[in-house]
C-alpha cells in the first residue's frame, strides 16, 4: 500500500504479452529497401499517433484540475438550506474521490463501498465530460456555481493536487458547519493522517504568529502555537497546511486505532470507573495546561474532541476551531460554531457567561474540564439541581469517592473564583489515589 503500479507491465526479454499463442516470425529481407509509399505510410501514421497522444494527456490534465475544483466547489460553495427548508439530496465527495480514474494518484479507499451501480459510474462520467464555457457545473438537482474565477479555480484546483497526491484518502471522517475531515495514507511512509478541508466564513479570523510573515487562518495557528514549546503527545499535531483565496487544508495527526471519547464511553456501558476516568482526565489536563501555557484557549474540551487510542488509552485534544488565543482579560462571546452546542447543552458553558455576560480564559476551562469527569464517572451531565449543592461544596454520589467528588465539586463551582486553579489540577488528592 502506498506505492502507485502502472496499468500495464513493459514486455522483458522475448516474453509475449497479451498472447498466449505468438505467431510465427514473417521472412523478410533485411537488405530489402523500403518502397517510398510504406515510408510515407509510416510517416503518416507516427505523426497521427504522436498527436492523439499529446491530446489524451492533455485532456488528461484538464480533467484531473476539472475534478479538483468541482469537488471543492461542490462541497463548500454549494447553498445552505436556512430553518424550515428541505435540505437538497446530498451526494457524496467518496463518491466523487472514488469513481475518478484519472486522478491516478490515488485509488479507491480499501473501506469504501463496492463500485457504485452501472447508473451511478454513468452518471459521474456524464459529470466529469468537458464543460462548455459560462455554461454551470451541475453537481445534483440544482445549479452550482463557483464564486471563483477560472484563474482562481486554476490556482486552486493545483494547490489542492499538490498537497492531497501525497496522500490516499479514504473515508470521510466527520462533518461540521464549515468542512469535512477524511482519514488518509501518506503514500512515502504509510503513516496514517487525517485531511482536514474547511471552507472560510465571511468573517474569517485571522492571526498573526512568530516564524510566520503572514496573517493565518485562526485555527491554523493556533493548532500551530499549542505544538510548540515541549511536545506532549496528547495535542494533536499538525503535519502540513495550504491556506487559499476561500478554502483551506490541515493534514494531521490521526492515531490508529482510534475513536472520539464519546464513542469509547458509549462502548464501555456510558461510564467508566475512576481508574479510567483518572488515566483519561490525567492527559486531557495536561493538554489543556500546554495549551494554555502557549498562549492558547481551546473553548471546546469536550468528549466529541478527544481522541482515545483503543489499544494504549492514549488520549489527543483536538479541534481548536472554537478557540482563540488565551487573554488575562474577559470574553464576551462564545465561537459561531459553539452556539447550537451551548443552546442544547447550556450545563457545559461555565455559569457566568449566563449570569454577568462574560467569562474568564482558564476558570471557563477547568469549568469543561470538571463537566467531562463528572459524564465520564456518572454517565451524564451535570444539571440546574447541582448548582445549590454544588455552590455549598455539598456535591457527592454515594458511587464515587470523596477525592472524586471533591474534585468535581471544585470544578464545576458555580463561582469562578471558588474553583480550583487549572496549574493546581493534577495535584488534587483524587489524582493521588494508587489504584
Amino acid at each position: 500500500m502506498g506505492q502507485r503500479v502502472s496499468r500495464a507491465k513493459k514486455a522483458t526479454g522475448s516474453e509475449c504479452v497479451y498472447n498466449s499463442h505468438p505467431r510465427a516470425p514473417l521472412q523478410t529481407n533485411a537488405n530489402a529497401p523500403n518502397p517510398p509509399q510504406l515510408e510515407e505510410r509510416r510517416a503518416s501514421i507516427a505523426e497521427v499517433d504522436g498527436g492523439e497522444r499529446e491530446e489524451r494527456e492533455e485532456k488528461r490534465v484538464r480533467k484531473k484540475r476539472r475534478f479538483w475544483r468541482r469537488l471543492f466547489c461542490f462541497h463548500f460553495s454549494r447553498p445552505r438550506a436556512g430553518k424550515g427548508e428541505k435540505a437538497r439530496d446530498h451526494i457524496s465527495l467518496e463518491h466523487i474521490t472514488c469513481t475518478v480514474e484519472d486522478c491516478d494518484h490515488q485509488g479507491p479507499p480499501r473501506s469504501s463501498p463496492d463500485a457504485l451501480k452501472s447508473s451511478e459510474e454513468q452518471e459521474m462520467q456524464e459529470l466529469l465530460q468537458p464543460r462548455v464555457q459560462d455554461s454551470p457545473v451541475i453537481l445534483s438537482e440544482g445549479e452550482i456555481e463557483s464564486p471563483q474565477t477560472e484563474q482562481q479555480d486554476d490556482d486552486v484546483s493545483m494547490s489542492i493536487e499538490e498537497i492531497c497526491s501525497k496522500y490516499n484518502i479514504g473515508n470521510k471522517l466527520g462533518e461540521g458547519g464549515f468542512g469535512a475531515v477524511y482519514a488518509g495514507v501518506r503514500f512515502t511512509d504509510n503513516l496514517p493522517v487525517a485531511l482536514k478541508l474547511a471552507r472560510k466564513p465571511e468573517a474569517m479570523e485571522y492571526i498573526n504568529i512568530p516564524d510566520h510573515p503572514k496573517l493565518i487562518p485562526l485555527e491554523i495557528g493556533l493548532t500551530v502555537l499549542a505544538n510548540k514549546g515541549p511536545s506532549t503527545p496528547h495535542i494533536i499535531k499538525l503535519l502540513e497546511w495550504q491556506d487559499l483565496p476561500n478554502h483551506y487544508i490541515m493534514v494531521l495527526q490521526r492515531p490508529s486505532p482510534c475513536v472520539n471519547l464519546f464513542e469509547f464511553l458509549q462502548s464501555c456501558g456510558g461510564i467508566f470507573n475512576e481508574e479510567i476516568a483518572r488515566h483519561v482526565m490525567r492527559q486531557v489536563v495536561e493538554a489543556a495546561n500546554s495549551c494554555c501555557s502557549q498562549g492558547v484557549f481551546h473553548r471546546d474540551i469536550k468528549e466529541e474532541n478527544i481522541l482515545v487510542n483503543t489499544d494504549t488509552l492514549e488520549v489527543t485534544l483536538i479541534d481548536f476551531g472554537c478557540g482563540d488565543l488565551l487573554y488575562e482579560t474577559a470574553y464576551h462571546t462564545f465561537s459561531d460554531l459553539q452556539i447550537y452546542f451551548l443552546q442544547a447543552h447550556c450545563s457545559t458553558a461555565p455559569p457566568e457567561y449566563f449570569k454577568t455576560g462574560k467569562y474568564y480564559g482558564r476558570q471557563a476551562t477547568v469549568f469543561s474540564l470538571g463537566v467531562l469527569l463528572y459524564s465520564m464517572v456518572c454517565g451524564y451531565f451535570p444539571d440546574q439541581s447541582d448548582q445549590d449543592k454544588l455552590k455549598d461544596w455539598l456535591w457527592y454520589l454515594p458511587s464515587l469517592t470523596k477525592e472524586c467528588s471533591h474534585l468535581i465539586n471544585a470544578c464545576l463551582h458555580p463561582e469562578p473564583e471558588e474553583r480550583i486553579h487549572l496549574d493546581r489540577l493534577l495535584l488534587h488528592d483524587w489524582f493521588k489515589i494508587i489504584p
